[in-house]
């Protein structure tokens, strides 16, 4: 059986102010429960670490960078971007907490410009890192619109992002642009969801293939 093709993985949240406090509790894992996400273990929330260690509260780290910017701002604004990056779960197999270390430390510097802060989760079934920033550009404005992009510029994003990982890690392999395949961007939720649902149809096929006349029952 040919082996799994390894991608590293960059998904954008685009969100107003408002969830920046339910955001830090679940990046911080600072409740003692979440229902929302049976697949965090908190037994294993000590392993978790910062790349990118947090100053302040998320809402008082986004309003003090758009005061110095100077930025106006607009009831729909978009104040900040939570940036999922992560990779197929066959790459992190078998991998030392320092190899997955680096990975990360490794995708920070290529978000370096634009990052606000990052927290790798080590309990959940995939490790990944949450990293937050706020849109700022270059000449002081608050535009997700302009830095993000639209489809084009977001596939220029995935790009750059795996030119820049596949040098460190050269095992991983570009995914399919969405520009040819037309798929359209899916939440970060359902992305973990289905990340849960690849792992069980794997572990279906795998045992399909171990059927035999033994064991058929």
């Amino acid at each position: 059986m040919a082996q799994k093709a390894q991608h590293a993985i960059l998904r954008f949240a685009k969100h107003k102010a408002g969830p920046a406090g339910a955001l830090e509790a679940h990046h911080e894992r600072t409740k003692e429960q979440y229902a929302s996400n049976p697949d965090i273990d908190t037994s294993r929330s000590r392993d978790n670490f910062h790349i990118i260690q947090p100053a302040q509260k998320y809402r008082r780290e986004i309003n003090s960078r758009i005061e110095a910017a100077g930025c106006r701002t607009r009831k729909d604004s978009t104040m900040f971007v939570d940036t999922l990056i992560t990779a197929s779960p066959e790459f992190f197999t078998g991998r030392s907490r320092k190899e997955v270390q680096a990975y990360f430390t490794e995708a920070v510097a290529f978000m370096e410009k634009k990052v606000g802060r990052g927290v790798v989760h080590m309990d959940e079934k995939t490790p990944h890192l949450h990293l937050c920033f706020t849109p700022i550009t270059e000449d002081g404005r608050l535009s997700a619109k302009e830095i993000l992009g639209n489809r084009a510029q977001l596939s220029k994003w995935q790009d750059e992002f795996h030119a820049h990982m596949k040098k460190a890690f050269p095992v991983l392999k570009r995914g399919e642009s969405a520009l040819v395949t037309r798929r359209k961007h899916i939440p970060t939720w359902l992305f973990k969801q289905s990340v849960d649902l690849t792992r069980q149809q794997q572990a279906i096929e795998k045992a399909v293939s171990e059927i035999g006349v033994l064991n058929a029952g």
